[in-house]
């Protein structure tokens, strides 16, 4: 419970110096008179971006449940756990609450722990696997285009690329050697004892083998359901498709319109593969560096306001309606083995 107020209070934290840097850097008053100006349709179309994003998660959730654990009132279901790895998600660092609290959730509808598990394992291994088509078309056609106008964008690429390349070839390396696997997370989980990062190293290391053992026999699952995990990448697909052309919608709505989509979303795949190595909840800092940054190219003087409107509609929109799932679904409460980091 710690853990989790603790991460709260940086993310009440962080909201407060969010507001503060715009009213202190536009003025209230001109910060009001920016957004007024704001196209409000293409802003429309930026917020049905974000539902549709809400949607299409909840579609892959849907799909693999109902092939996996075939109930009554499922899409219903799907939407809670949905919001509720929403909500965690963002307030937890790296978004690491986000599949514990689903996995709880499912487990308090009654939903064997196993079974809960294999769902979020196989959902997991498609946003992986569509995360990477993303990052690798965006490398293929607008990397030079980003490394010629950005100082040190090859080293951020670099960096973000060797996250999710490392997060894959683990998961793969799962699947395939189960030994390899253990060796590996095994020699992490030590050098993080021997530099006091992480306590009760032999504890962590049956965890984290017990983990990687269900892992294994649950991602096999997906070559039993070859169509089950087609229709859950399609809408995988769908989901970041909207939620990378949200910043065109912005970007349309200031009156812009010299830049393409495909641009512009290489851009927000960028910015969203770099938030990955930030260790706080939302990316807080990380984020907004990043988009003034990148997204500086295309709303040169307008930046801050974009900034202020984006970060609004991606990430604080989500705390406040997952919340009220939250609020509505009075059981999902994460428990301290659920939000201990």
């Amino acid at each position: 419970m710690k853990n989790k107020m603790f991460n709260i209070i940086v993310v009440l934290i962080s909201t407060c110096i969010f507001f503060s840097f715009f009213i202190f850097t536009k003025g209230i008053h001109s910060m009001i008179k920016e957004l007024k100006s704001l196209d409000i349709y293409w802003i429309f179309l930026a917020v049905i971006a974000v539902i549709l994003f809400w949607t299409f998660e909840t579609m892959i959730l849907y799909t693999i449940m109902k092939n996996l654990y075939p109930r009554e009132r499922l899409f219903s279901k799907s939407i809670k756990f949905q919001m509720v790895g929403q909500f965690f998600g963002a307030i937890t660092p790296l978004g690491a609450g986000s599949h514990p609290s689903q996995l709880y959730a499912m487990t308090e509808t009654g939903m064997p722990a196993g079974l809960s598990g294999s769902i979020l394992i196989i959902k997991f291994m498609i946003h992986e696997i569509v995360s990477m088509f993303f990052l690798v078309v965006a490398l293929l056609f607008k990397f030079n285009y980003f490394n010629l106008k950005i100082k040190y964008f090859f080293y951020f690429s670099i960096l973000g690329i060797v996250i999710n390349i490392g997060v894959m070839l683990l998961a793969i390396s799962i699947i395939i050697n189960k030994k390899l696997a253990k060796s590996i997370i095994n020699f992490i989980v030590k050098l993080l004892g021997k530099i006091h990062i992480m306590k009760d190293i032999k504890s962590k290391q049956e965890k984290i083998e017990n983990e990687i053992e269900s892992f294994h026999k649950n991602a096999i699952l997906i070559g039993k359901h070859i169509g089950m995990c087609a229709h859950a990448i399609v809408y995988s697909l769908l989901q970041w498709t909207t939620y990378f052309s949200i910043p065109y919608f912005i970007y349309r709505s200031f009156g812009f319109n010299s830049i393409d989509l495909c641009t512009i979303m290489s851009a927000q795949v960028f910015l969203t593969v770099f938030m990955t190595a930030i260790p706080l909840p939302g990316a807080e800092g990380g984020a907004e560096g990043g988009f003034y940054v990148i997204f500086n190219l295309f709303f040169k003087a307008k930046t801050v306001i974009a900034l202020f409107v984006w970060r609004m509609i991606t990430y604080y929109l989500s705390i406040i309606v997952s919340s009220m799932f939250i609020l509505a679904f009075p059981n999902v409460r994460l428990k301290n083995d659920i939000i201990e980091q």
